[in-house]
């Protein structure tokens, strides 16, 4: 009897267990399911979200989500609800309140492991502590502009393998300290512009290897040291427009041996170093315009020979000499090379006689038309008014090439004037006005390049290495342009200075 109860016990047993188990799944199955975030029909609720191709559990792939009604916590359970969105690759916050949101909902990313971009807009977020956003691998482009971040600490940006971009433009950001952007090996572009930083502190960039697009304009950066620049060995384009720029030291961008773009406009520089740019082998585009530079150390230009196209708009140079520009001159002749010079106080000398020379050899169209439309300032000597004077009525007055003050009249040597295109418009600032000629103005190429005066009493404004006497220069100048002279333009020159029956002479020869 004992030996046949004990399988029918263990029978009831397994029974016990079976009914057990079914009950419990019954009871799982009977759950709520989480709240859908493409879905929340709460009027109530903080946050608001759109989804696009699809709105079922798991389709969303672009998500936009709006804060409303007076903020959001860290432990608000809607944060969870993003389980039901796995699939998200897009996702943005808007701030529609002030104060709705005061930190980085980094909750969210346990439940996104294929979120691809990542945004926040109108937060009133102060800070971005450290490991913030740590192991988020799957992120590609991450984009925080107008909050209110003041600062970042350290490993704020640590360790996302895939992210190519981030942009932190328009917030409050002071200061760049060391080790804030680390172990971020895929990181080709970093935007800061429109924030308040004035200090970089030694190697803020360093683990940055891999960095090409660096903005950090509309700052309040003063000053520049080159081991701010540790680690950009590959940094092609740099953009330190609208800051407080007033001085750059030798070798300030040594670090940046693969620097193609410098873009330097709207600073307060007045001193450029000898060896500013010393190392900048690969540059080919350099701007200062707006700045207020009076002189140009000679060789400044010996660093970067591969330099085609150069802006220096609207400073306060008084000469710019074929020896300043000689490192780069063949250069400017090639197809898409310009030089800007407008908007300085140059004299109209023998200095500038270069230009002649290179109007007929570019190729390029920005160059011909710059300097076709350049205006230097005549002295108010009243030798060298009268020097003018004689050649105005005589010589350009008679001349088709150098029509007095009809610029229609200049002879074109280009295609299609109109081709002509000031810069690319990322860059440059295309609103300006077109420069209007005062009373002691004049277009260079309408004056004979014969009868620009060469001054005796200054020297050319270059480097002692490099400067030469102004007659030397003078006659280094004219051999320039001997072939660029045209033959009619010799005679009339020559006729106006003969004597008549030396005239009838040479007319018989």
């Amino acid at each position: 009897m004992r030996a046949q109860r004990v399988p029918a016990t263990l029978l009831l047993l397994l029974f016990a267990i079976e009914a057990l188990d079914a009950n419990r799944r019954k009871q799982k199955e009977k759950v709520p399911p989480t709240t859908n975030i493409c879905d929340i029909s709460d009027r109530d609720s903080k946050v608001h979200c759109y989804c696009e191709y699809g709105q079922e559990i798991n389709e969303a792939v672009k998500t936009e989500c709006w804060v409303f009604n007076g903020g959001i916590e860290k432990t608000d359970p809607l944060w969870s609800s993003f389980i039901s969105q796995s699939n998200i690759e897009m996702l943005a916050f808007n701030v529609r309140a002030d104060g709705g949101l005061d930190f980085v909902p980094s909750k969210v990313f346990r439940y996104l492991r294929k979120i691809k971009q990542f945004s926040i807009k109108y937060s009133s977020i102060r800070n971005i502590d450290s490991y913030t956003f740590v192991n988020v691998t799957s992120v590609q482009e991450m984009t925080l502009t107008k909050n209110q971040i003041a600062q970042l600490g350290r490993h704020s940006f640590y360790n996302l393998p895939n992210l190519t971009a981030l942009t932190l433009d328009e917030n409050r950001i002071g200061e760049l300290v060391a080790e804030t952007f680390y172990d971020l090996p895929s990181l080709q572009k970093l935007y800061l512009t429109s924030n308040n930083i004035s200090v970089i502190q030694d190697g803020a960039f360093k683990h940055l290897v891999n960095l090409a697009d660096l903005e950090l304009d509309r700052n309040n950066i003063s000053e520049l040291k080159k081991e701010c620049f540790d680690g950009l060995a590959n940094l092609k384009r740099l953009d330190l427009r609208r800051n407080k720029l007033t001085v750059l030291n030798s070798f300030t961008f040594t670090e940046l041996w693969n620097l193609q773009t410098l873009l330097l406009d709207y600073n307060e520089i007045h001193i450029l170093a000898q060896r500013t740019f010393d190392g900048l082998s690969q540059l080919r585009k350099l701007s200062l315009s707006h700045n207020k530079l009076v002189n140009l150390a000679g060789g400044l230009f010996e660093g970067v020979r591969g330099l085609s196209a150069l802006d220096l708009r609207h400073n306060k140079l008084k000469r710019f000499t074929f020896d300043n520009l000689r490192p780069i001159y063949d250069n400017l002749k090639n197809q898409n090379s310009y030089i800007y010079l407008e908007g300085n106080d140059f004299a109209c000398d023998c200095h500038l006689a270069w230009m002649h020379k290179l109007r007929h050899e570019a190729k390029s169209m920005k160059v011909r038309t710059s300097l076709e439309n350049f205006i230097c300032k005549f002295s108010g000597e009243p030798s060298l008014n009268s020097h003018f004077a004689y050649y105005e009525r005589s010589v350009i007055g008679s001349n088709n090439l150098y029509e007095a003050d009809d610029k229609s009249q200049i002879k074109d040597y280009s295609d299609n004037p109109d081709d002509f295109i000031q810069d690319e418009t990322d860059d440059t600032y295309v609103d300006e006005p077109k420069s209007v000629k005062g009373e002691n103005e004049r277009t260079l190429l309408q004056i004979p390049v014969e009868t620009l005066p060469c001054p005796q009493d200054v020297k050319s404004v270059t480097d002692r290495t490099y400067t030469y006497p102004s007659q030397n220069e003078a006659k280094d100048y004219r051999n320039l342009i001997q072939t660029s002279l045209t033959t009619t333009l010799y005679l009339n020159i020559a006729m106006l200075t003969m004597p008549l029956t030396l005239i009838y002479r040479t007319i018989q020869l």
